[in-house]
């Protein structure tokens, strides 16, 4: 079944606020490496400021189950500047510790001047329901917030794919890797045991919109 048969796909607005929160809750922080491994836990006020800023930049898309109106998926993005600062402000420590990695996947390259633009879409969580996985529905997320971003004269697109499923999801639309870090060389007593082919690497993924 193609995803558009069974899944209505659109911009994210207020209304989506809560279901987004609730699926970041129940799927996202449970699921994705580093948060499990981690043992991050349900950081609700993160988690609320990355949902204000996604709908401040008005470039998230979500996805629900036509039949039920069941969220089944979101992809929360932020548009980033060259001007932007990068300070990170984040008193949780894990929190912390999981931002800097992810700004550490940037330190080799400048998207912003490899691809000519003042503006770059970051696609921060994307994040499917495991009862909707296999239905190409990340693809389909990431597609739709880039041809959005697109029409917005948004340069390019990125993310820090940190597991081997989203990274196979932006391959298939053309994102490419400018950077690939192995979790145990990033940190090799806190995730030393991060090994798992599947989840032991953190890819930098961009392509031009």
């Amino acid at each position: 079944m193609l995803p558009s048969s069974r899944f209505n796909v659109h911009l994210m607005c207020e209304e989506d606020r809560i279901p987004v929160l609730t699926l970041l809750t129940n799927s996202f922080f449970r699921d994705e490496p580093l948060a499990k491994y981690l043992q991050l836990g349900e950081p609700m006020d993160f988690a609320k400021n990355v949902i204000n800023d996604a709908l401040n930049d008005k470039c998230s898309f979500v996805a629900y189950d036509i039949k039920t109106n069941q969220l089944a998926g979101v992809c929360l993005n932020e548009v980033k500047y060259k001007n932007d600062t990068n300070t990170i402000n984040e008193s949780n420590e894990k929190l912390h510790f999981i931002l800097h990695l992810l700004h550490h996947m940037h330190k080799n390259i400048n998207l912003f001047d490899h691809f000519l633009t003042d503006s770059l879409l970051h696609i921060f969580i994307i994040n499917v329901d495991s009862n909707y996985r296999g239905y190409g529905l990340a693809s389909t997320l990431i597609s739709a917030s880039t041809e959005h971003a697109k029409k917005l004269n948004i340069g390019g697109a990125y993310a820090e794919a940190t597991n081997i499923y989203s990274l196979n999801s932006f391959k298939q639309i053309g994102f490419q890797t400018y950077h690939q870090l192995n979790y145990v060389e990033y940190d090799q007593v806190r995730l030393a045991n991060l090994t798992d082919k599947n989840y032991d690497q953190c890819q930098l993924v961009a392509r031009t919109l």
